[in-house]
This record gives structure tokens, sequence and C-alpha cells, in this order.
């Protein structure tokens, strides 16, 4: 899988650019979404030096915040969470795909610094993302309770207080968004 193939091909030329000095990376199978029409094919997991990942993501423009979508896939959590933080402050509507596949995850820390930043974060890019992939936010739902009920069942022992369940409670509020 190329991770180019991870972003719209309009950022194709800064893709290549930026690959070369994040260095070699094993990629796991992608997942496939759809935005905006495009086929993306998002990397499951990325092994990318943690050092050269994140000081890629300090490179200005969109080099450095292709580089934060690629660390918020990385293998290492604590990479995840800095890059998932980062990519909160961007309001580019590609990056959504990034954000999103975490809240499916079980780093409940990253869910909770997500589920605070909705509904506010990228609000219109967002629900189209969403309403475009109806079948992969049922998936993330069900991971997200498969993970509470095997590791955070005790910490939660009610659904309804389990951070992974109000956030997905708002991405579910965004996707019934009507469209503008």
């Amino acid at each position: 899988m190329a991770e180019a193939d991870a972003f719209p091909a309009a950022l194709a030329g800064t893709v290549a650019q930026l690959l070369p000095a994040l260095g070699s990376n094993h990629a796991h199978p992608p997942f496939a979404v759809r935005q905006d029409g495009e086929t993306l094919l998002i990397p499951t997991r990325t092994y990318y030096d943690s050092e050269r990942l994140l000081a890629c993501t300090r490179l200005p423009g969109d080099a450095g915040v292709i580089a934060l979508c690629l660390g918020a896939r990385h293998h290492d959590g604590h990479v995840r969470e800095a890059c998932a933080r980062q990519l909160l402050l961007q309001e580019r509507a590609w990056t959504v795909p990034f954000v999103v596949h975490l809240c499916g995850e079980y780093v409940l820390e990253i869910i909770e610094i997500i589920g605070a930043a909705l509904p506010a974060w990228n609000t219109q890019a967002l629900a189209r993302y969403l309403r475009e992939n109806p079948a992969y936010v049922d998936t993330l739902e069900r991971r997200t309770i498969s993970y509470w009920s095997c590791y955070y069942r005790g910490r939660h022992p009610a659904w309804d207080s389990y951070p992974g369940r109000r956030t997905m409670a708002a991405l579910r509020a965004l996707q019934q968004l009507t469209p503008r």
C-alpha cells in the first residue's frame, strides 16, 4: 500500500516529497473509506521511526499535516495521541478520516480528547465524511462497544458513562446533519 493512496489525489506531490524524509514503513493492509467521492486507503498502522516522524510533523504546510495523519496511525499509542492532538488543531477536510478512525480504537485517552473536540471540529467536512461512510461508522461503533466490554467495563460499568459511547453519539449526531 502506498501512503499516497491515503490522501486525496491533489496531495500526491506533497506526499511523494515527504515519504523519503519519513524513512521505511512496514505496512499492514489498509482500510478503505470514501471522501468527497474519492476512495482512500488509510494505513491500519504505520511503523515509521517515531523521531523522524515527529520531526516531519513540524514541516510547514500540508507536508507537516500529512505527517501528523500518518502519525495518527502509528503503532505507538503515545505518538498517535500526540499527533491526534495536533490534528485537532487543523481544519483540512482530508484529515477527517485519520481522526475518525481513532474513535474506534482502544486508547481511551485519545477517544476522550477527540470527544471533547466534537462537534465543533471541522463540522461540515466531518458530517459529509460520516454520511459518505455509513457502514464504516457502524464498524467503528461495534469496535467501541467491544473495547468497552473487554477493557473498560470495570471502570465504566454503565455503557452510558463510557467516553467512547459519548464520542460515537457525537459522531452519529454529526452524521445526521443536513448538508448545506
